[in-house]
Formats: structure tokens, sequence, C-alpha cells
């Protein structure tokens, strides 16, 4: 594997075919820009940068040490390439972005409140914890406080249901013969990536009672990110107009790895909820809150989505042995610090409504279960669909007398869509001393749609007082 500083080793063979910076030079440069450039924070070089940005689907740096020699930078690139290029690959990284805005975090609020029984003046317990992540309509009332901590993994595998296993990428542009510059080429390039990113997330919040309704709270997340790729079946073709003929350029190499880590703090939350009915101890508790997000965590590394955020909500329960809760919310997002690639425009992630509607289930005096549906919809965000780059014209029609040419190469289309993904998410609470809880939940992928993960295990401890 190379590390992270994308400085790879290369062979004499390498280094003797350097001076081939005619279409050779072009096309592979290109697939640089391809598949490790698009998205970047501002004035962000993927041929210097260490930023994990640049090292998905694959290290630029790396590419372009092997190909024209180390430090080349970006200087010469066929600007057709870079468009037809970004094109392509920006909605990988927009992905991740979007999905940094919307990951599940524990509920901060208290997990055992009081109930008034008819004829009494005296609260008893309602002894039902409360759901894992999602929040209830309870407040923990003026003075008092809930600190929580929790873990949880989340290793993506597949967007919009390409698997990242085997994410095929493909461009073409056109250009001048550097021969003859009335005679028109056409590139074609492709390579197939498997690549492997996976995110380890802390959380840490608080929540105090400001009055005996209102809560405020806060959410810091403290990321660990590790992305790892490995390209293969480079491809590149060029179509001579004049000729009416195609030849294949052959790849300077033939695979080529890259992987990187980062760790940081990610997006804190800032929320406030105010209940609305339930505060004398009623079967139904109704509350509303909001929160914003701010842009604390690198984008350029996964850290955060580098955009503000925010999001207006309402929560419903019903106190009961069995007790169902609804959350519906909607959530708006700025524009992405941190998907912004020379002379190109920054993003504006996708907004949407969010629900989650589910059940605890009290299983003894301190053991609740709790099941919830989780849902997160994306207004016009990109995704991924399988496509075919054909080669035009045709092999067959031309005189190309070589029958390595393919008609096309395997690549992805990234038009935008509305879409919502769906989380089926199971887990149990546990307090084994009065204020104390621990909890254990797995989140399961129901739809594939968006950036999924592999089944996704949270563990967590909380005070309350």
């Amino acid at each position: 594997m190379i590390p992270k500083t994308g400085k790879p080793i290369a062979g004499s063979r390498h280094a003797r075919r350097r001076e081939s910076v005619t279409a050779q030079s072009g096309l592979l440069l290109a697939l640089i820009v391809c598949v490790g450039a698009p998205q970047l924070s501002a004035q962000v070089n993927c041929s210097t940068s260490k930023e994990l940005i640049c090292e998905f689907p694959v290290s630029a740096a790396s590419l372009a040490s092997v190909t024209v020699g180390a430090g080349a930078g970006n200087s010469g690139v066929n600007p057709g390439a870079y468009a037809a290029a970004t094109n392509i690959a920006f909605p990988i990284n927009e992905a991740f972005a979007a999905q940094l805005t919307q990951l599940p975090v524990p509920s901060a609020s208290v997990g055992v409140v009081s109930l008034r029984q008819p004829g009494s003046e005296v609260g008893v317990p309602f002894d039902n914890l409360g759901p894992i992540l999602t929040d209830r309509p309870d407040t923990v009332g003026k003075g008092h406080f809930f600190l929580g901590g929790s873990y949880q993994h989340f290793r993506f595998n597949a967007i919009s249901g390409t698997s990242l296993g085997a994410l095929p990428v493909a461009f073409s542009y056109a250009q001048p013969s550097p021969f003859n510059s009335s005679d028109q080429q056409t590139v074609y390039g492709g390579l197939s990536n498997n690549a492997s990113f996976s995110l380890d997330q802390y959380v840490g919040l608080l929540t105090f009672g400001v009055s005996k309704l209102t809560d405020i709270s806060i959410i810091v997340p403290i990321n660990s990110v590790s992305v790892s790729v490995a390209s293969s079946n480079i491809q590149a073709y060029v179509y001579d107009s004049a000729k009416n003929q195609y030849s294949s350029v052959p790849p300077l190499v033939t695979s080529l790895s890259t992987a990187g880590t980062a760790q940081g703090v990610g997006d804190i939350t800032i929320n406030v909820k105010q209940l609305i009915a339930g505060q004398e101890g009623e079967r139904l508790a109704v509350s509303a809150g909001g929160n914003v997000r701010t842009p604390t965590g690198d984008a350029g590394n996964y850290l955060g989505s580098g955009a503000v955020g925010g999001q207006v909500y309402g929560l419903v329960e019903y106190r009961y042995k069995v007790a169902p809760h609804l959350k519906a919310g909607y959530e708006w997002n700025g524009v992405s610090r941190g998907l912004t690639y020379q002379g190109y425009s920054k993003v504006r992630l996708p907004n949407g409504l969010q629900y989650d509607i589910g059940s605890d289930f009290r299983l003894a005096r301190t053991l609740t279960a709790d099941v919830d549906l989780l849902g997160s919809q994306f207004v016009n965000g990109s995704t991924v669909t399988p496509a075919q780059l054909r080669l035009t014209p045709s092999p067959s029609s031309t005189t190309t007398t070589t029958t390595n040419i393919p008609s096309f190469i395997s690549t992805v289309n990234t038009p935008l869509h509305t879409y919502t993904t769906a989380n089926f998410s199971f887990g149990a609470k546990w307090s084994p001393h009065p204020g104390y809880l621990i909890y254990f939940n797995l989140l399961k992928n129901v739809n594939a749609v968006g950036l999924r993960s592999n089944v996704v295990p949270l563990v967590g401890i909380a005070y309350h007082r």
C-alpha cells in the first residue's frame, strides 16, 4: 500500500517513459483528475495535499508520480479532461459529505420520568427508559443535567446500490492531435476502484435544564476516518478522426493502491427542546425543538460536512409499558466548504424531511428494549447508477486493425434525484443504578439508496441528575 503522503515507488520502466507527454500523458493525467481530484477545499492541490479527499477513489499524487513525475502538479492538463472527469467523480464525495449531516446519534434526554397517579400528588417512576437513536419529549428539569458518551462504527459498502468494492469510472474528452492541430482526437479512459471507507465515531453529549420545560444540549462527535483504495484495469484509447482509427495507449502502471487516516472533532450541534404537553405527568407528551450544526469538522478529511445546517422537529410519546414514539422534522443545509475544486462552484448539500417511528418495551423495571425505523430524505441529492461509456464511432466501423479496442467502458452516471434512506434500529437500555444508563444498539439499512453501511453497532453510557 502507498502511504498517505502519496509517494509510490516507481521503477526504472516508469522513469524511462516520463518523456511521453503527448496523448498518453494527457489521458493519464485526466485519470488523475477523474478519480482523485474532485470536490477539494479551496486551493487544494491533490498533487501535494495529504487530505483524505484526495485519496478517493485514488490518490492524485500517487498517480502523478508514476506517470509524469512527482511534483508535476495539475498544469498542462487538458481543460476538457478536467470538466469531463469532474462531472463524473464530483457526486461521490458529495454523497459522503451529505451522509455526515445525518448520522444518527444517541438520545440526549433523561431515561426515567415520573407520572402522577390518579388521586395522588406524588409522582411515581415511569420505568420505561426511552429510545436510543431518537429523542423523547421529556425534559430533565431546571438545574438538572444529562451526560452521555457513545461509540459507533460505520463501514460504508455501497453508494446508491453500487458496491464501493467495484466502482468503475470512465470519461472522454476531445483534443487536437499533438502532431497536427487540425486533426481532432477523442480520448477515452477508465479504471475500476476497490474502495474502503470506514468511520469510528465517539459522541459526547450534555443536556442541561434551563427551566422546567426547556433543555439545551450540545453534541460533540470525535471522528476517526480510514480510506483505502486499490485501482486496477486501467484503460486508455485514442480515436484519430483523420485516420478513422483507434489506438490503445498502454498504461504506465497496471494497478495502484493508496490509503490514509484522519482523526478530529466533527460537526458540533447545539439543540434546544421545549416541552409543550405532558409536564404534569400525563401519558401523552409532546415537545418541539430545533438545532444548529456548525461546520467544525474538517471536510477535506471527511471529519465533517463543511456546511452549516439545522433542523426543526416535533416529538410525540405515549407513556406506557409499550411506549410508541414519533419524531418528524425538516433538515436544511448550507453550502459546503469542503467540496470545491479549483475553478468550480461550491455545492449546497441536500435538504430534506426526517422521521423516526418506533416504540419502547419495558422488559423489567431497569431494562427497556427499543425498535425504530429512521428515515432521511435528500432532495436533489447526487446518486450513482451503473452505465456504459460507448466509444464513438464504434471500433468495428473504423480502420482499426487491433482487436483489443472495446465498444464501451463500464462507468457510472451521477444524476440528481430525491431519495429517502431507511434504517431499522434495535437496541436495549439498562439502568444498573438510579441515575445511570448503559445501552447497546444495532442499525441496519433496509433500502439500497444513498451511501450505505454494514450493520452499525453502538454502545454507550450515560448519567443524569
